[in-house]
């Protein structure tokens, strides 16, 4: 794990005109969920990732439960772990992919460098502690000071592993099955559906179609990816119109909610020819 310096909370203004905080704004033209926030400023609430998912594992237990009783309507261990799990991914893997395939750049997001807020029984805000990341020698900003030079592509695929899943999302699936009895199956899968869905976003926004494609081929064709095995991606046409998909090796629950009156358009409950049909209600604007 890569460890980050330490430093004392910054405030947003003095990273005016950061390399990685204005690729990031790019990003959120595309999308606001493309973008993760510096925390602008320390005070009572906010937690340290490790503190919070390291930690206390009682506090933990109570945030997953209530979470999924807030968004889910549900109690149950495996199914608001699912809930909890996919919305702290939704911060996570979106801005992360769209830098690493719209600007080859990798946010540090080891949980040592990520904090939370809390309000009440709830995380109302994600944010990075510091905007340091990697970057290939090619890069405008190789030469910034929180730049991480890497030679080339592989070694920048390499460091986005480590941070993102190796000290980070690996971690938070052992922290909510061993405090909230969650799923490690059903995490893992949420995992790479977070992912595969950043990818969808990133194929329906971006000029670069093809670099999509190929980056999630190389994604969830790693055999020594947490997302190995579990869902497939394809270009589905319809009508003229093309969207990237997946199709889900796994379940997130989402059916068993309180909340729900139908299957998500890739459950693995749904056979391939519903699959289509969903894709092709999506791309007709349907659904």
């Amino acid at each position: 794990m890569t460890e980050t310096n330490a430093i004392s909370k910054p405030l947003a203004r003095q990273y005016a005109g950061h390399p990685l905080i204005e690729s990031m704004g790019q990003a959120a033209l595309l999308n606001p969920h493309f973008r993760l926030p510096i925390q602008e400023h320390a005070g009572d609430g906010w937690i340290e990732a490790t503190d919070l998912f390291l930690g206390d594992d009682e506090r933990l237990c109570n945030l997953i439960l209530a979470y999924g009783q807030n968004a889910w309507g549900t109690t149950n261990p495996h199914a608001a772990g699912s809930a909890f799990i996919i919305a702290y991914l939704s911060r996570l893997t979106w801005p992360v992919i769209a830098q690493y395939v719209l600007a080859r750049r990798v946010p540090q997001v080891s949980l040592n460098n990520m904090v939370f807020h809390q309000t009440g029984s709830g995380i109302d805000a994600t944010a990075l502690s510091y905007p340091s990341f990697a970057a290939l020698s090619s890069d405008p900003a190789a030469g910034h000071q929180d730049a991480e030079v890497l030679p080339d592509e592989a070694a920048l695929y390499l460091r986005l592993k480590e941070w993102l899943f190796d000290a980070n999302v690996s971690l938070v699936i052992d922290a909510l099955h061993q405090s909230g009895r969650a799923s490690l199956i059903v995490s893992r899968n949420a995992a790479a559906a977070s992912c595969s869905q950043a990818f969808n976003r990133l194929y329906a926004l971006a000029d670069t179609t093809d670099r999509v494609v190929r980056d999630a081929e190389v994604f969830f064709a790693d055999p020594m990816s947490l997302l190995f095995g579990q869902l497939t991606m394809e270009v589905f046409e319809h009508q003229g119109r093309r969207g990237f998909f997946s199709r889900r090796r796994g379940c997130c629950l989402w059916w068993r909610s309180d909340r729900s009156n139908d299957y998500c358009s890739n459950c693995i409950l749904l056979s391939r020819e519903q699959q289509d049909q969903r894709f092709r209600e999506m791309l007709e604007g349907r659904r």
